[in-house]
């Protein structure tokens, strides 16, 4: 079982370390871009039918970055579920010696 740990540890080393790099790139933590401080000063700049491109754009994200979380949130319960059965299954196994 240690093995295992150790395993899927090292497995996710590069994951975090991916994570990390694109953090720094100005990607957030949850994936998503996040905005430069200087955002307001910036939208002031463009002409009335760029800032609405540009806030579609915005509505294009947020809606993508939700749909990802919640396809996220379900695939991590089928995970869950999974994991349970299997896991009860064993017992049952281990349970007959």
């Amino acid at each position: 079982m240690k093995s295992i740990r150790k395993v899927l540890l090292c497995g996710m080393l590069p994951f975090v370390l991916a994570a990390g790099a694109a953090h720094a790139q100005g990607i957030g933590r949850s994936g998503t871009y996040t905005m430069p401080p200087n955002w307001g000063m910036m939208m002031d700049k463009l002409t009335p039918e760029q800032r609405s491109q540009a806030i579609d754009i915005q509505e294009k994200m947020m809606k993508m970055d939700m749909e990802h979380q919640q396809a996220s949130a379900q695939m991590e319960m089928k995970y869950a579920q999974s994991m349970m059965q299997l896991q009860t299954e064993l017992l049952d196994l281990f349970k007959g010696h």
